[in-house]
């Protein structure tokens, strides 16, 4: 079987004192493993209705549609490389101390990814083809990532092979900084107007 991956990365600015980041962890941490196809939409519409609440400040992106041969190994890259800074991210932040923590005020952006892989030629693809058929002048919008993002509740998760939502950082304690993003490991990410 072939299949489409569709995956969209969004920083956000989380303000002092802002509770996006600590509603979205709770969402998605109470989030039951198993779900039926009701019960996934459902989650899948409160993830991007929190998220998109947040779109004045959508400060960069990125986004991707594949389909065919690399749609499943586009997955599985994703998947690994977020989880694989997660577990690195854990680990330094086990090991930081409280004045580190402290100093680190200035990390205020949080980073969510939202991925799927769904059927090739079903009705969740054609839905995806036509949310991204857009200009090529708005794809580095708040309003395009807005769109991108509510394509999710969309789709006939009976057509969905795999999905899955990260945050970035997975801890209260910490974020990233605008230095962080400009690093190694976040080129490919583009300001957004």
């Amino acid at each position: 079987m072939s299949y489409t991956f569709f995956g969209v990365q969004v920083v956000v600015t989380a303000f002092y004192k802002d509770t996006l980041r600590s509603r979205l962890h709770d969402l998605i941490a109470s989030a039951s493993e198993r779900q039926s196809l009701q019960q996934k939409r459902a989650f899948w519409k409160k993830v991007t209705a929190l998220l998109n609440e947040a779109m004045p400040v959508f400060e960069m992106g990125y986004w991707d549609l594949v389909r065919g041969r690399k749609a499943e190994s586009e997955f599985e890259s994703w998947t690994s490389e977020i989880e694989g800074s997660l577990a690195t991210e854990s680990e330094e932040l086990g090991q930081a101390s409280d004045e580190a923590l402290r100093l680190s005020n200035h990390k205020r952006y949080v980073l969510c990814t939202l991925i799927v892989l769904v059927e090739e030629g079903s009705n969740s693809d054609l839905t995806l083809g036509e949310r991204c058929d857009l200009p090529k002048e708005v794809w580095w919008t708040r309003q395009t990532f807005a769109r991108l993002i509510g394509s999710f509740p969309l789709l006939n998760f009976a057509n969905v092979e795999a999905d899955a939502v990260y945050l970035v950082p997975g801890d209260d304690r910490d974020g990233l900084s605008m230095e962080d993003l400009h690093g190694e490991g976040y080129e490919y990410l583009h300001p957004l107007e």
